[in-house]
């Protein structure tokens, strides 16, 4: 064998095994979960984590995270809807939605509920009002909320029945209004306690004061809306977070992406994602998973009947 041979010998192999990586890479399928909101959202954490675990314990498939904000989880829903391998995640707003707004939403008979994440409170919060009692009722006032037709517009409304003289703003995520509420446009943000905890500790310079949660328990210190006279609608509106797909999904698919995931949720970094939140893990055997779609859209409805937006 001569010299030149001799020396395109490891080339040649080292190139046969990059195509054969590239080869195993490629017959993966990709699969992408659309969060419904921002990036920069602590509950899109949740997401970024499941996926990390989920191409850990597995070569079927590469999950990928990815956003689609806007129209309070319209445009990721109908995305996911006609694009396959795609998985939307998403909130109680995903219930809400369509009772406000049936003709610019989808169809919540179009899915199927695949895996809850946990539940979780929300929380209002002020730069500008330490409590309650600050709050005047003879001044116009503003609350940042994320989307129309959404959990945090429906809690809003809440907060609104005892401000009248208060007008929700809408933005395409709990982050987005709590940077509006920074920058000194708001008066009232309505997020989760994963953001507003960063911004309540004592010895910021700008100090976030978080006036009241939902849900009926204290948590981590932040009491609930119900006790400052606020309906007792908010006892019931903690938020699910879940992952829901498309119908139109196989069978087979849809038993191997929830075998995958509901394995990688159980991995400690997806646990450690909800503790921001103070958000409760939630598991589900699948011949719970029906009921507890449906019982949801149920939920929710009652919880927007008599709502007027505005």
């Amino acid at each position: 064998m001569t010299g030149v041979q001799t020396c395109a010998l490891p080339i040649f192999l080292s190139m046969l095994a990059l195509l054969l990586i590239m080869s195993s890479v490629s017959a993966k399928e990709i699969v992408t979960i659309y969060y419904a909101w921002s990036a920069g959202d602590t509950i899109a954490n949740y997401g970024r984590t499941l996926v990390d675990e989920a191409n850990k314990i597995q070569d079927r498939y590469t999950f990928v995270f990815d956003t689609k904000p806007g129209a309070g989880n319209a445009i990721a829903a109908n995305h996911v809807r006609t694009t396959a391998n795609t998985i939307l995640f998403t909130s109680s707003a995903f219930f809400i939605r369509p009772n406000f707004y049936p003709n610019e939403s989808y169809n919540i008979n179009d899915f199927q509920e695949l895996m809850p994440f946990c539940y979780g409170p929300m929380a209002v919060s002020s730069f500008k009002y330490k409590t309650w009692e600050e709050v005047p009722k003879d001044k116009p006032l503003n609350i940042g909320v994320s989307g129309l037709g959404v959990t945090s517009h429906l809690i809003s409304l809440q907060v609104i029945e005892k401000y009248p003289q208060m007008q929700a703003v809408p933005f395409k995520s709990v982050n987005e209004a709590m940077l509006g509420m920074i920058s000194g446009s708001l008066d009232f943000t309505v997020g989760f306690i994963g953001e507003a905890e960063q911004w309540a500790k004592e010895g910021n310079k700008q100090q976030l004061y978080v006036l009241g949660i939902t849900g009926s328990q204290a948590v981590n210190g932040f009491n609930p809306l119900v006790n400052f006279g606020f309906n007792s609608a908010l006892r019931q509106s903690n938020v699910p977070h879940h992952l829901v797909v498309p119908t139109s999904v196989s069978a087979d698919k849809f038993n191997d992406w929830r075998n995958i995931l509901t394995k990688a949720q159980r991995a400690k970094s997806v646990q450690e994602s909800y503790k921001v939140d103070s958000c409760r893990p939630t598991t589900l055997r699948d011949n719970e998973l029906n009921p507890w779609f449906s019982q949801q859209i149920e939920h929710w409805r009652k919880l927007s009947s008599g709502v007027t937006l505005k």
